[in-house]
């Protein structure tokens, strides 16, 4: 049993194929691209943020291990946002807004509140389609309300939120009575 494919019929099958030095250079790497992605230790994925907490939370992965659910910062808000769910503070902005009265980042003893932090939430204002500043401006709730201006209408009557001075209080979503309003998490660290 002899095989049909000589040296003949390989060097014809070689000349009609042609390896560029693309795809010469792609082959041999490739091969070295994988190695190093073998060798690399797999990354442990760090927890995102995916509720609010406290103003002045320190990082994510930091405050789960440091909050101890003690309630310190529960009985030292004023306003009554933060809660104590599974060993862990979060804010719920449903009812009243946050005043950054910091009580709550001094009533912490477990670090998980620290004043070196800025003052924010890291929650940001999203404005439905149904907004009815969009469509005149007889409504301006929001941009009147916020402490800091940082909503404010363009010329085409769009609701524009200025993320470099929101902090996240929720006095926007609060005093828009159509219920336009809602606060989503903006994920700036991990």
């Amino acid at each position: 049993m002899s095989d049909p494919r000589d040296a003949g019929f390989y060097r014809a099958w070689m000349s009609s194929r042609t390896v560029s030095r693309r795809g010469l250079f792609r082959g041999l790497l490739s091969t070295g691209k994988q190695a190093i992605k073998q060798a690399q230790p797999p990354s442990a994925k760090l927890p995102v943020r995916t509720v609010a907490r406290p103003p002045q939370a320190v990082t994510e992965p930091a405050f789960l291990q440091q909050c101890d659910g003690c309630g310190h910062c529960v009985q030292a808000c004023p306003v009554g946002i933060i809660s104590v769910q599974e060993r862990v503070a979060l804010l719920a902005i449903d009812y009243a807004e946050c005043d950054f009265c910091g009580a709550c980042t001094q009533a912490c003893e477990s670090g998980a509140l620290d004043e070196r932090v800025p003052m924010d939430i890291s929650l940001r204002p999203v404005i439905s389609a149904q907004c009815l500043g969009r469509l005149d401006d007889m409504c301006r709730m929001c941009e009147i309300a916020c402490p800091r201006t940082a909503i404010f209408f363009n010329q085409q009557n769009q609701p524009v939120v200025d993320d470099k001075k929101c902090n996240g209080c929720g006095k926007c979503k609060l005093v828009c009575y159509h219920g336009d309003i809602a606060l989503s998490l903006k994920h700036h660290d991990s």
